[in-house]
């Protein structure tokens, strides 16, 4: 497996943006813009990519299979990670703040496993995926609207 494959096996991986940049430094929002793809992995730094194939190499080609197979799950699950992550960004900012309530890091930690669980359950991501598309507007009805 060549390093740009190691790189795509890191963002297609299970783990949070998060989790990633605790691991390796990489800042998240670099992992959430290469999953978005608005950021090629061309345009990188060799000390990210390094970090990166490292990750790969002590994190991603361990994991289990329990993660989605099909495609259609894959970019819901990634949607679905960016999401959550944008929750926890502005979760943390609350905490940061001086007027910060006093269980605002624990609603912190609580977001970050309820994300950590959710995001590495194959089946919790089917039955999340099945209410999504039950209730997300068919692609044709978003053309009509525009």
């Amino acid at each position: 497996m060549n390093t740009r494959e190691k790189i795509q096996a890191v963002i297609n991986s299970h783990d949070s943006a998060y989790q990633i940049q605790k691991l390796t430094g990489v800042n998240s929002s670099i992992i959430i813009r290469l999953r978005n793809q608005t950021r090629k992995v061309d345009n990188l730094s060799l000390n990210t990519v390094e970090k990166l194939e490292r990750y790969f190499d002590y994190h991603v080609k361990h994991e289990n299979d329990d993660i989605p197979n099909s495609i259609q799950l894959s970019h819901f699950r990634h949607r679905l990670i960016n999401l959550l992550q944008e929750l926890y960004e502005i979760q943390q900012a609350k905490v940061e703040s001086k007027d910060a309530q006093p269980d605002e890091k624990a609603m912190t930690a609580a977001l970050e496993q309820l994300f950590n669980d959710i995001i590495s359950n194959k089946l919790e991501l089917e039955h999340l995926e099945i209410l999504y598309n039950r209730l997300a507007p068919e692609p044709n009805q978003l053309e009509a609207e525009k």
